[in-house]
């Protein structure tokens, strides 16, 4: 598999594979770079089903700031689910990265003393060095710090979430009645490391505990519609959940009068025909204080999931022979495991990105390719050679990639399209009426 750099000003959601005017790279020497720089292994394969509709990125020196880091993973679903995940992939970043004020002067990141500032609130100033309780996985309300921390974040997820979602429905060229994506996401600010999730892909932790034995920690839940508190929205919202005779350990997600369109999920960007009916795009968000004990933190969509424990992943990650290749490494164990536990299954897509966590994000001895030094990219088909790749406006290093298979067993089956008309009317008037309220 081979690697494309787009220009910074690519409009990269609306690119095909056989679109021309993108400097190829050869893959090793991707890689290289992405580990010498960021101490990040990102790999995504093909799956056996269709068209492509996984998605991820890195961005380094996230929203201006020195030494931060943005991932994402994002698993698209539905006819036009690759759309989806593209287009997600590149604006959540932006929405984030908006929200956040940068710092004027020069930040040492090493002293882990920046403080994160909302445009709308500048009172929220928040010393991220201030939340200290090492071995949570969530937010602590311990502390008033702690306390302030929770809302400031909550309220950049949620409002940039939220936008990127109402985006989607306004989007003339993505109808998103049907499709949709999840998404798992991570910033890491020095030793402070904030997750939101949407929908069921995972952010799991590899760390060691007292005997110094590698343990695999859970960060994320995976939202399914059978889960009490999201079954309890649709319900209530008037929303069905049922598993299918032939696929009992799966439920899904249906309208009140249609067995359609049948979503695998309770949280996803896109999928409007199910907004009234419980599906929401508020991603639940998670914090850790990361210590020297914690190794690295595995994003994945649920091909990997699937057939790979917390516990293999962990283990298969950290026996890499060559941390750069890890998640390449993840991924064909994870086809394997496929083939091997579902061998009249077709091989599902996946997607990885692995940031390891004490390492260094560059070292002296480690020169990277300064064809490479600042780059927005997305993963393609097999193509060998190299040219230089220019640098975004921001000076911000971005990677992405886009690689993986329709996920045709996420979505059932389409709804009828009198019925979808109808909820287009719907959703078209309910705007009109809150815009009649707000000038009254």
């Amino acid at each position: 598999m081979g690697i494309c750099c787009s220009k910074a000003k690519a409009p990269a959601g609306d690119l095909d594979d056989g679109e021309q005017g993108f400097p190829w790279m050869h893959d090793d020497l991707f890689h290289h770079h992405l580990w010498t720089s960021a101490a990040v292994s990102m790999h995504t394969k093909q799956g056996w089903k269709g068209a492509n509709q996984d998605a991820m990125t890195v961005s380094q020196d996230f929203a201006g700031h020195k030494g931060h880091i943005f991932c994402g993973v994002f698993d698209g679903h539905g006819p036009l689910g690759r759309q989806v995940a593209r287009r997600v992939r590149d604006t959540l970043p932006l929405k984030l990265s908006s929200a956040l004020k940068p710092k004027t002067e020069e930040e040492d990141p090493s002293t882990h003393t920046s403080k994160l500032t909302t445009e709308e609130d500048h009172s929220s100033n928040t010393d991220l060095n201030s939340c200290d309780k090492s071995d949570s996985t969530s937010f602590s309300d311990d502390t008033t710090d702690e306390k302030l921390l929770l809302s400031t974040w909550k309220n950049i997820f949620m409002k940039a979430f939220d936008q990127v979602d109402e985006e989607l429905r306004q989007h003339s060229g993505i109808d998103c009645i049907c499709s949709g994506t999840t998404a798992v996401t991570v910033v890491r600010q020095g030793d402070h490391l904030i997750i939101a999730n949407l929908g069921d892909s995972r952010a799991v932790l590899c760390t060691r505990d007292s005997k110094d034995r590698m343990i695999a920690v859970q960060l994320t839940t995976d939202l399914k519609p059978d889960l009490p508190s999201e079954l309890a929205r649709i319900l209530n919202c008037k929303g069905r959940v049922f598993a299918m005779d032939d696929e009992p350990d799966v439920p899904r997600m249906w309208l009140p009068d249609q067995d359609a369109p049948g979503l695998a999920m309770a949280r996803a960007f896109g999928d409007f025909c199910l907004k009234n009916h419980g599906l929401i795009c508020t991603p639940e968000v998670y914090y850790r204080k990361l210590s020297e004990k914690d190794e690295f933190l595995v994003l994945a969509t649920d091909g990997i999931w699937d057939v790979l424990s917390n516990k293999e992943v962990v283990k298969i990650v950290s026996s890499a022979s060559d941390p750069s290749k890890a998640a390449r490494q993840l991924i064909d164990r994870a086809v394997r495991s496929w083939r091997r536990k579902y061998p009249t299954s077709m091989v599902d897509d996946c997607a990885v990105v692995c940031l390891f966590l004490n390492r260094p994000a560059s070292r002296p001895d480690e020169k990277a390719p300064q064809a490479v030094s600042s780059f927005t990219g997305s993963f393609r088909k097999v193509v060998s050679g190299g040219r230089g790749v220019e640098a975004s406006e921001e000076g911000t290093t971005v990677w992405r990639a886009l690689e993986g298979v329709a996920r045709a067993n996420s979505v059932m089956r389409l709804p009828r399209i009198g019925r979808v008309l109808s909820w287009r009317r719907r959703s078209s008037n309910s705007l009109m009426d809150e815009d009649d309220d707000d000038r009254d």
